[in-house]
């Protein structure tokens, strides 16, 4: 017998959804594509990681060698590689013989070193004069890629470059 509408209600209309298979499909593909993303974002996320730690420390250097000018102080960064941190103290008079002490604010706390990158300087610390020189400093920043970021000071104006180099 037939419907006022014109259909034949015993039969029955296939059910709307998605099959058992075509739902392990998509889970397929997807996993597919997570297991060949996921190492590229772990490298994306260790590069992010050793190029922020690097303009921090940039940052820091930076801010010593502008505040040694503005405020008339010698100002010094020790990096204390065994230890994995690094600090900013003041002389507390400009001669080569004074004692230094910490600063205060957030500039004068300890920094620490994240687990996978280490650091290569060439001397353990950096000076700025109120004249707007630096001590000539040098120092590699690295992590198990290949990748590095190398910082130095030009003597002569106290300047901090942070250039970046890939390979060896």
């Amino acid at each position: 017998m037939m419907s006022p509408t014109g259909s034949d209600p015993h039969l029955r209309r296939p059910e709307a959804g998605f099959t058992l298979v075509e739902l392990l499909i998509v889970i397929l593909i997807l996993t597919v594509v997570v297991g060949v993303s996921a190492p590229r974002f772990r490298h994306t996320f260790r590069h992010l990681q050793l190029q922020l730690f690097a303009y921090d420390v940039a940052k820091v250097l930076t801010y010593a060698s502008r505040r040694a000018v503005a405020r008339g102080e010698m100002l010094r960064i020790h990096f204390d590689v065994e230890g994995r941190r690094y600090w900013l103290v003041r002389a507390k008079e400009a001669s080569p013989e004074a004692e230094f002490e910490r600063i205060d604010g957030k500039f004068g706390r300890r920094f620490s070193v994240p687990g996978a990158i280490s650091l290569d300087p060439r001397v353990r610390a950096v000076t700025f004069y109120p004249d707007g020189r630096a001590d000539p400093f040098e120092m590699i920043i690295f992590d198990n890629s290949q990748e590095k970021y190398r910082l130095v000071t030009d003597v002569w104006t106290g300047r901090v470059k942070l250039l970046e180099s890939h390979g060896q």
